[in-house]
């Protein structure tokens, strides 16, 4: 039984926020996979054992070339036995060195999870050109397909948002599922929501990897009214004489050293019935320098980053909206760039916050706080339910957790129902703690703060810092400096460049 969906899926070319590019046709079925013609099937398997059940020529071309079912291992065939012109098998079972220990929420690749089914998609598709692709794995339910598909579609898009090739694109999606869950995908209209979640992640790399001469405060802010302008989103951009009048001397003083001047721009998404209210922040220094506390030439070369949490907070919203969420947002962009000049912010210069706090300037490469400190401000003013904030803050964190796994800290509800999400969407977090005795070292003489203090700790220290923005509001903050940005080669359903890290965390967070 097949169960079509959804056969206006898009996604859009190489501005996805408004060019509707090829079109992809999402299908669930049950059929037996040695009957679908396709140019791929990405058949994800824990034992080739089982594969005789699925197929004996895949089975036995298996064996013969030593397929390995250890997870994120991948050998692609051509398609013997099979109507399939290639198959591509990815191991999904645990290897001998992970049975003999525990493992945990960051190891979406190599211990099979609901999130994990994403990453086992995206593995056999990547780098493979496929037009016409099929998914078969153990997808439970609706959630497991969905992530599967979304997996798949981020991982054909290219890497280049300058050059869109046809290849970039899947035309015709094919999930295989039992006739159980492909009723659930059918009934929960599962394909718009993997269209949806996969353009949202799409849009945020692209919005990422483009380059800061491109993208810079005023141009964001362009690019935030064209993309909801269609949505029931309202959008509200500050300039920077309006930051002056609203006493925003983050965001301004970060902004003061170049001629691009900064912007706030809030998002108000407002359902009829909504039963909830959350703020949502992003950190968007669309180039970072440091300032005049200037970055060693090799550390700029990816500051084009730095805008990735305004960037995923715009996709959230987004998302949320088409998918009709019934929680209201406001969320706010901070936009800046920092850089060098006779304007700049100065160490030892003190400014004035949103919320009446003067800060005493230490490190002016530690403006990202600054900016956000503003903006939750500016939530906590407000009547929100919870208040989650999400940027490329610091070093430190890819020093404590490595650049695959993002730190969260906060009031334990909200930071624990944030790590609940990634691990759903196998977007790997870590709960972290904020301690009390940090806050010692931001300690000014001259002011009620510095912006900088102990370089121990430096993840959580960012987060302490943070905290006195946040009134007494349930609050997280998600460092994702190291996992949205990949330096390195393509890794799970992680592309180099841009990775879309926390997209689906967020609109998970939020629909939740």
């Amino acid at each position: 039984m097949r169960y079509h969906a959804c056969p206006g899926a898009s996604l859009a070319a190489p501005d996805r926020w408004s060019n509707m590019g090829i079109m992809t046709n999402i299908v669930f079925t049950s059929e037996e996979i040695s009957s679908l013609e396709t140019d791929l099937l990405v058949v994800a398997f824990d034992d080739v054992e089982k594969l005789r059940e699925l197929s004996q020529p895949l089975a036995a071309d298996a064996e013969l070339m030593q397929a390995k079912a250890e997870a994120g291992k991948c050998l692609m065939l051509p398609g013997n036995g099979v109507k399939a012109k290639r198959v591509a098998l990815v191991g999904t079972g645990l290897d001998e060195r992970a049975r003999n220990r525990k493992y945990s929420l960051e190891d979406a690749v190599e211990l099979p999870g609901t999130g994990a089914h994403r990453h086992y998609a995206a593995i056999g598709v990547r780098g493979s050109k496929a037009a016409k692709v099929a998914l078969a794995g153990n997808y439970r339910n609706a959630h497991d397909a969905i992530q599967a598909g979304v997996g798949a579609l981020v991982a054909a898009h290219g890497t280049n948002p300058y050059q869109t090739q046809d290849s970039d694109f899947i035309t015709d999606l094919t999930i295989v599922v039992n006739e159980d869950v492909a009723a659930e995908c059918e009934e929960t209209d599962a394909a718009n929501r993997i269209e949806t979640l996969a353009q949202a992640m799409i849009s945020t790399i692209d919005l990422v990897n483009r380059a800061p001469n491109d993208l810079y405060p005023q141009a964001f802010a362009s690019k935030v009214e064209e993309v909801c302008a269609q949505l029931p989103i309202e959008v509200e951009i500050w300039d920077e004489s309006r930051l002056a009048e609203e006493n925003c001397g983050g965001i301004l003083g970060v902004g003061q050293g170049s001629t691009r001047q900064p912007r706030l721009v809030t998002l108000r998404y407002n359902p009829k019935n909504a039963q909830r209210h959350v703020s949502l922040v992003g950190k968007g220094i669309t180039f970072d320098s440091g300032g005049l506390s200037l970055k060693p030439a090799a550390s700029m070369e990816t500051m084009k980053s730095d805008m990735t949490g305004a960037a995923s907070v715009l996709s959230a919203v987004v998302a949320a909206a088409k998918l009709n969420s019934q929680t209201a947002i406001t969320a706010y962009l901070a936009l800046a760039e920092n850089m060098p000049s006779g304007s700049a912010l100065r160490p030892c210069d003190v400014i004035t916050m949103r919320n009446g706090a003067r800060i005493e300037i230490t490190n002016t490469d530690a403006e990202g706080r600054l900016v956000m400190a503003d903006a939750l401000s500016l939530a906590a003013e407000t009547d929100t339910d919870a208040i989650v904030d999400i940027a490329t803050l610091t070093g430190a964190q890819m020093v404590g957790l490595g650049v695959r796994v993002a730190g969260v800290m906060g009031t334990s509800e909200v930071r624990d129902q944030i790590t609940s999400s990634a691990a759903r969407c196998g977007e790997p977090m870590w709960a972290m703690p904020l301690p009390s005795y940090l806050r010692e070292s931001l300690t000014s003489e001259v002011a009620q703060m510095k912006n900088s203090g102990s370089r121990w700790g430096g993840m959580l220290l960012a987060g302490v810092f943070l905290e006195e923005f946040v009134a007494d509001k349930a609050w997280a903050h998600i460092d994702i400096a190291g996992p949205s940005f990949n330096e390195g080669s393509p890794w799970g359903a992680n592309n180099k460049g841009a990775t879309g890290m926390a997209v689906l965390t967020l609109v998970d967070f939020l629909q939740r």
